[in-house]
């Protein structure tokens, strides 16, 4: 009887053991602070996502990427522990995240890393299944398999309050789609790079702002009357600005 005992008690310590080598091994997020992420990471994502947020930052352990930055497009960057960059957050981390929740970690967010939006992103942020039915049907008739993976409020130069909503496509970019505050569509907003602009809004650009650097990556803006129109990203040390021109290289507004 004795002897059998001691078998049992090897085999669950053994169990045990093997439970705790496996857990160890296993990578593991956490939330933090958005202020944790090195200066690196962050003039990365506000020199190559200046049209984006960050929505929040998993701090990983037993895992390559130390940092993943997911921005409100629901795009993930992920950085080494000095903020290198890698690549492509969901292939440097152990699951994926569903809405708030990521293998029961609350997310909890917030911040923003300077690329020209202003203020906490979780305090403007729209349920998705709140949209107004005439955005949903305005996405559903236009927008065919596209997904609502975000919505927020925002203010824009010159139409005031708006709600945004980040739409995807499978193996396409994000495509970031404008309603005014009676819920009308106003525009598409989808990220192009800087040399694909107008001549004009570059020789704007090069005339009004010759000290400062210009983002790679700007916004192509598609109005409703299909005219279109450019935010342009430029900085000169801190100080950031979004420069937004018609195709003619008419300014629209600067923010």
């Amino acid at each position: 009887m004795k002897k059998v005992m001691i078998v049992m008690l090897v085999t669950m310590m053994a169990a045990l053991s093997s439970c705790n080598k496996n857990d160890q091994a296993v990578p593991s997020s956490q939330v933090a602070d958005v202020s944790s992420l090195p200066a690196k990471a962050v003039s990365y994502a506000a020199d190559n996502y200046p049209d984006a947020t960050i929505d929040y930052v998993l701090l990983q352990t037993n895992a390559v990427a130390r940092f993943i930055a997911v921005l409100n497009t629901t795009e993930e960057l992920a950085f080494t522990t000095t903020g290198d960059y890698l690549g492509d957050g969901e292939q440097y981390r152990g699951g994926h995240h569903d809405g708030d929740t990521l293998h029961g970690d609350t997310i909890y967010g917030g911040g923003h890393h300077g690329g020209g939006h202003h203020g906490g992103h979780h305090g403007n942020e729209i349920p998705v299944d709140s949209l107004p039915v005439m955005i949903t049907d305005y996405i559903a008739a236009n927008y065919a398999g596209y997904s609502v993976m975000h919505a927020e409020y925002d203010t824009l130069c010159p139409e005031g309050a708006v709600k945004e909503v980040m739409t995807g496509l499978s193996g396409s970019e994000p495509v970031k789609l404008v309603f005014d505050g009676n819920d009308a569509f106003l525009m598409q907003a989808s990220r192009v790079r800087y040399s694909t602009v107008s001549q004009a809004v570059k020789d704007y650009i090069t005339a009004n702002y010759t000290t400062y650097q210009v983002s790679s990556k700007s916004e192509k803006l598609t109005l409703a009357d299909n005219s279109i129109q450019y935010s342009v990203y430029i900085r000169l040390g801190t100080d950031r600005k979004k420069v937004r021109i018609t195709d003619a290289g008419i300014m629209v507004c600067v923010l």
